[in-house]
Parts: structure tokens; C-alpha cells; sequence
């Protein structure tokens, strides 16, 4: 895809080339669309408590073990951009811009019954959902001409769904959940090209340092209570999208 993305961005860079005049300041307000891919990876590592603690180290390290699960979610991304560049006389450009996408980030885990031992079973699952983002990013570019070449770092606010069941064969059954607005760094490069005196085209990739979460088990029902398991979430993922503005 990402092969696709920047073969169309040059082709299409070097068709309009001789559409636009030499000089074309790139200072102005700008709204448009995205249309992208979004990767990422969360972990969720379990850890034990409570009664678990009088339970043989061997059933401890089977709940751990199987428990915790390395997720990769992904999914198409779409959103909508504000901003506003200056450029200076120099031709460097100063930018800011906010803006939404929607994710469709998700995965889920499930195991089948794994037996411990003396036939007690337990069944795991693991899931993620990441809703959408929204960011602000200030931008620095340089412009060549109709081109502009640019790095971006600002702030993202990720809203994400956790979530991790465990049952067992001796009615042990437990679930547990978290939705959590994750806040985290942004940062990115990108290259954007004018068609027209107020169309452009960009292409971007981001990278999301996201912020870790974390979450305990509740009883569904149980005949063994005071048992606690809690999950740790780390969330990471890239975006990488192609993009459409309108020039004021």
C-alpha cells in the first residue's frame, strides 16, 4: 500500500507539473479529507493478585502465560483536516493543523479450552477496538515550487475499547473492560504537491506513541472468590494516508 499511495502521488506530481506557475505561495487556510492505513500493536500483559497467591506457581505462570497477549490491530482509516500555512521569504513553511480519523482499528483473540492439568480447562480472550483519533500538530515544510516536503510533531487524543475474559470448567468465570481516551505524542513527515491554485494532494505517514491503560477483572459468577487479575495495555500504532485540501 505504501508502494501504491506514493507511485500516484508522483505520477500524478509530475502530470500537473506544468499546471501551476513557478511561484505559488503556499500561505493560507486549508480544509480537505483523508483516506489511509492504520497498524499498530498492543499488549496486554496480565499480572496476578489476591488469592492467586496460594496457588501453585505452575497455575499462576499457565494464567499468565495465556492471558497475555501480544495484538496487532488494523484497519482502513478516514477523517477530515484544518489548518493554516505561512511562507516565508525563504521558502520554508510554518503550519498548524487539527484534525479527525476515524480508525477501524481492531482485533480479537480466543483460545479454545487449554487444559492445565488433572482436567482443569481455561479459555482466554483478548480484545482491542480503536474508535478514532484526533490531533494537533504544528508543521515545518520547505517548498519547492508547487511541492512542499514537511515534518510534523504535536499531541493525540486516541479513543480505544479493551477488553479480557477468562473461564474456566469449574465455574471460574471472569471479564473485564476498559474505555479510555489515550493521550500520547504524535509525529510524522509528508509531502504535499498543488494540481491547482487551490487544490493540493499529500501524502503522509504518522507515528502514535500512545499511552498504556490498565484494568482489572470483575466476577460473572464463581465459586471461588478474591482472585484478581489485572491487565496492562500498551498502545502504539503508524498511519499511513493519502490526502485532498482546499486552498483559501
Amino acid at each position: 500500500m505504501k508502494s501504491l499511495f506514493l507511485s500516484l502521488f508522483l505520477v500524478a506530481g509530475l502530470f500537473s507539473s506544468s499546471v501551476l506557475a513557478a511561484e505559488n505561495s503556499w500561505t493560507g487556510f486549508y480544509i480537505g479529507a483523508n483516506l489511509g492505513y492504520a497498524d499498530g500493536d498492543a499488549d496486554a500483559i496480565a499480572s496476578l493478585g489476591g488469592q492467586w497467591s496460594i496457588q501453585p506457581q505452575t497455575l499462576r505462570d499457565f494464567i499468565v502465560s495465556n492471558s497475555s497477549k501480544n495484538q496487532s490491530p488494523r484497519g482502513v482509516g478516514f477523517g477530515v483536516q484544518l489548518g493554516y500555512d505561512y511562507q516565508l521569504a525563504n521558502k520554508f513553511v510554518l503550519g498548524l493543523e487539527v484534525d479527525y480519523t476515524k480508525l477501524n482499528m481492531d482485533e480479537s483473540r480466543q483460545t479454545a479450552p487449554i487444559t492445565y492439568a488433572f482436567g482443569l480447562d481455561y479459555s482466554f480472550s483478548n480484545k482491542v477496538d480503536v474508535d478514532h483519533v484526533f490531533s494537533l500538530r504544528p508543521k515545518l515544510g520547505y517548498a519547492f515550487d508547487n511541492t512542499m516536503i514537511y515534518a510534523t510533531v504535536g499531541y493525540a487524543w486516541t479513543s480505544a475499547d479493551f477488553s479480557s475474559d477468562l473461564l474456566s470448567n469449574v465455574n471460574y468465570s471472569k471479564a473485564g473492560k476498559k474505555s479510555k481516551t489515550l493521550s500520547s505524542a504524535i509525529f510524522g513527515v509528508g509531502a504535499e504537491h498543488k494540481f491547482f491554485d487551490n487544490i493540493s494532494m499529500k501524502l503522509e505517514y504518522l507515528k502514535i506513541n500512545g499511552d498504556d491503560t490498565s484494568y482489572t477483572t470483575v466476577y460473572r459468577t464463581s465459586a471461588f472468590p478474591g482472585y484478581i487479575e489485572t491487565f496492562n495495555v500498551d498502545l502504539d500504532y503508524d498511519v499511513i494516508r493519502a490526502g485532498i485540501n482546499y486552498r483559501f
